[in-house]
């Protein structure tokens, strides 16, 4: 008889990583927001994210679901969050547990213009039916981070959720193509931590356009922060060299990307967050639907 290997085998620490990446990509939008919170940016890859959990959901249930349609529906709640209605025309679904931890919250940080631009449009866009098809911005990183949340799927599933996370929004392939690859970089950075570090440049190669090159100045940055041994050391080195006013984006991107490999310690020294209720309430959603109580 021989040894078999699980392929979709995950890491002891996987779950410490995940939340990891959950407060250090809010925290990175915060740094580069000097401190103002909440924002759109991270907040809208909060409730994709839970629109994807949401599919699990229905999927633990024996009920199918559309995973990209489950994250639009969550994207025109975060619309009516941030916008107080829901887009003429739109289906208007039912608040779930993030609406309800929301309520009451005050104006949002500016993020990309296009997230609002794009869900304003009543029906959904897709890689297929793209709607803006030039939109090729760093708004699409942060959600990609996210996407790569999903233990034991395979890398293909992982890229697919990314693209078509990012195609909610922005309808350039340019823009779908650095998405997909963003959550390949964060995903073998969860399962491998930093061994991974050698393959993230070759995922990012060859990728052109503005959500491309935000992914390589972040890639850059997170592999050079880990040359620092200790993981505090290193995010705060990642955000010396991300500067005083870095893209929003580009921030809680490499903030997560970081966080995916050295964990909850990396962020341990951070300032509390106003989403930390929400945060702890979404690892533990994560945790119940991925990997069990």
């Amino acid at each position: 008889m021989t040894d078999s290997i699980d392929p979709y085998a995950i890491p002891a620490d996987f779950s410490d990583r995940v939340f990891g990446v959950l407060l250090a990509a809010v925290d990175g939008a915060t740094h580069a927001r000097d401190g103002h919170e909440p924002g759109e940016s991270e907040t809208l890859s909060l409730f994709l994210l839970d629109g994807l959990l949401e599919a699990l959901e229905w999927a633990n249930d024996g009920v199918a679901s559309d995973e990209a349609a489950c994250m639009w529906l969550a994207g025109l709640r975060w619309y009516k969050l941030v916008i107080k209605s829901f887009p003429e025309g739109a289906p208007e679904p039912q608040p779930r547990w993030i609406d309800e931890a929301f309520e009451g919250a005050e104006d949002f940080a500016p993020g990309d213009p296009q997230h609002l631009i794009a869900l304003v449009n009543p029906d959904m866009a897709s890689v297929g039916r793209p709607a803006f098809p030039n939109a090729d911005t760093s708004g699409v990183l942060s959600r990609a981070a996210f996407m790569a949340l999903l233990p034991r799927v395979d890398e293909a599933t992982t890229h697919k959720l990314a693209t078509d996370a990012a195609a909610l929004t922005h309808g350039s392939p340019l823009a779908h193509a650095a998405a997909g690859q963003a959550a390949l970089v964060v995903r073998a950075a969860l399962e491998n931590g930093s061994a991974s570090a050698p393959r993230w440049a070759e995922l990012v190669a060859g990728l052109e356009g503005t959500a491309a090159e935000a992914l390589r100045t972040a890639v850059a940055f997170v592999t050079e922060s880990l040359e620092n041994t200790d993981p505090q050391a290193a995010y705060d080195a990642l955000y010396e060299l991300l500067g005083e006013e870095p893209d929003v984006e580009t921030a809680s991107y490499a903030g997560a990307l970081l966080a995916a490999v050295l964990g909850t310690d990396a962020v341990a020294h951070r300032p509390a967050s106003v989403l930390d209720p929400i945060l702890d309430q979404m690892h533990e959603r994560w945790i119940k639907l991925t990997v069990g109580s």
